[in-house]
């Protein structure tokens, strides 16, 4: 069932009827019948997965013992492989649980949870299943923490309109975002990357370009719609971006983006590789290699890799995807050697980070490297790839005529023209408003009723119609 469709809008309607109409303590009932028929809706045969990894995850961890958490480790993970490396496996493409990688990451972090002592293991098998399948968040997150979800559904949750207006109207934004500025710019970027030999430079860069401000769109957009409809029920899910093109580095960048996920691969892989024996006894060969390297900084190089190696191979068996992992363990660690040896070269040409020109220079160069990373990201091939740096290095004029070829993608003559100056000023609209958020967060609210009518004309007029898939539902 996608988010942006009739039988969804009638879903969401119908919830919030029963929802609040309900007895307070039967509230969580409510949602965990909701959670359960949105995952059967796609594939009713596939919910035996998600029930299979809910029950075999609050049995075994009812005794959080180390032989339980790894099984529990084995169990989701072999389900994860199964559907999502079917092909890899020599099995014909098996179509994959709704949410699986998501509701995967929320099952083994419970268990981790609990095999470390964090939490207490939850004695209610229909609490637990809740946690795991609160429809909101289970098709691309933001990863649920069960020490913060699991108190608000049990929670009583009266009628609030408030809830409702200020749901609604984040519901919207996310509307603008993937219906307009996301589907606009998704034809360009399928046109040029599809067969990226057949473009110049200059049309290369604005589709990679646009690529990124489709990744953010599509998938913030997603986030402000599970957003809004989480805060009509009255459960506050965890924020999932915070205007990460505005980000001055690549650390500060993955803070930014796609937070939940980077927090759980923190808590739960990152900082337990950091502290393991075996990275000890591997850091302290390498010191004797690089006696000038800080301890420090060689017990975060293995982490790093691993982290970063696990989160492409998250995305999909395709070499690009384990590319785009390894270009950023790279750039990581580059960042994290340098640290010290960057602050004297600042300290010594008297660089001020607090001058605008400065921030700007760090915006648009962390920018650079971010697009090089999608770049590989979403190329279909090697080859691709290659092709488009070949051509982005070999033919970056810029003239009228390339400037005119770079908007082909759209059309020709009027029609590529006027498609875009469309998308220019959206981003822009877009940008300002991102830019404004950053230095007051309560920007943009004092008129929402203007602000609403203006993103439904918009909507009406621009939005593209039959872009109801959401980017990261493949993941």
């Amino acid at each position: 069932m996608s988010l942006v469709s009739l039988p969804f809008f009638i879903f969401i309607c119908v919830l919030l009827i029963l929802y609040y109409r309900m007895d307070s303590k039967h509230q969580w009932k409510i949602l965990l019948l909701a959670g359960l028929f949105f995952h059967a809706w796609s594939n009713p045969y596939l919910i035996v997965f998600l029930l299979i990894s809910i029950f075999a995850a609050w049995k075994l961890m009812l005794n959080p013992v180390k032989s339980h958490f790894v099984w529990v480790i084995v169990i989701n993970l072999g389900i994860l492989i199964l559907f999502k490396y079917s092909v890899n496996l020599g099995v014909k493409d098996l179509a994959a649980p709704l949410g699986i990688s998501y509701y995967t990451f929320m099952t083994i972090g419970y268990a981790h949870d609990c095999y470390d002592k964090k939490i207490e293991p939850q004695k209610n098998l229909f609490h637990y299943a809740l946690f795991v399948s609160y429809f909101p968040q289970m098709t691309q997150g933001p990863i649920g923490v069960y020490q913060e979800m699991m108190p608000q559904f049990l929670n009583t949750h009266s009628f609030d309109p408030d809830n409702i207006k200020k749901g609604a109207y984040r519901i919207l934004i996310g509307l603008f975002k993937k219906l307009v500025i996301a589907g606009r710019v998704a034809f360009y970027i399928d046109t040029v990357y599809s067969s990226p030999e057949n473009f110049g430079g200059l049309t290369l860069i604005t589709a990679t370009f646009f690529y990124l401000i489709q990744l953010y769109a599509d998938f913030s957009g997603y986030m402000d719609i599970v957003c809004g409809i989480s805060q009509m029920l009255g459960i506050s899910l965890k924020e999932n971006f915070q205007r990460p093109y505005l980000a001055k580095s690549i650390p500060e960048y993955w803070r930014r983006w796609h937070i939940s996920l980077n927090d759980w691969y923190r808590v739960h892989v990152y900082m337990p590789a950091v502290t393991a024996g075996w990275n000890r006894k591997l850091s302290k060969t390498m010191g004797k290699i690089f006696k000038k390297a800080k301890k420090g900084t060689l017990r975060l190089i293995y982490p790093t890799i691993l982290v970063w190696t696990l989160t492409g191979i998250w995305h999909g068996a395709k070499f690009s995807y384990l590319a785009w992992g390894v270009y950023f363990a790279v750039i990581m660690l580059m960042s994290f050697c340098t640290q010290s040896y960057v602050k004297k070269i600042n300290e010594k040409i008297h660089w001020n980070k607090d001058s605008i020109f400065v921030k700007i220079f760090q915006i648009i160069r962390t920018m650079i490297i971010v697009a090089v990373g999608e770049l590989i990201f979403r190329s279909e091939s090697f080859s691709d790839t290659m092709t488009i740096f070949k051509n982005i290095f070999t033919d970056t004029r810029i003239s009228g005529s390339s400037i005119a070829a770079a908007m082909t993608p759209f059309g020709n003559g009027n029609q590529a023209a006027a498609s875009m100056l469309i998308i220019a000023i959206l981003i822009i609209m877009q940008a300002v408003v991102e830019i404004s958020k950053e230095r007051n967060e309560k920007a943009f609210t004092g008129h929402r009723y203007v602000y609403a009518a203006l993103m439904m004309i918009t909507i009406a007029l621009f939005g593209v119609s039959g872009a109801s898939n959401f980017m990261y539902q493949a993941f």
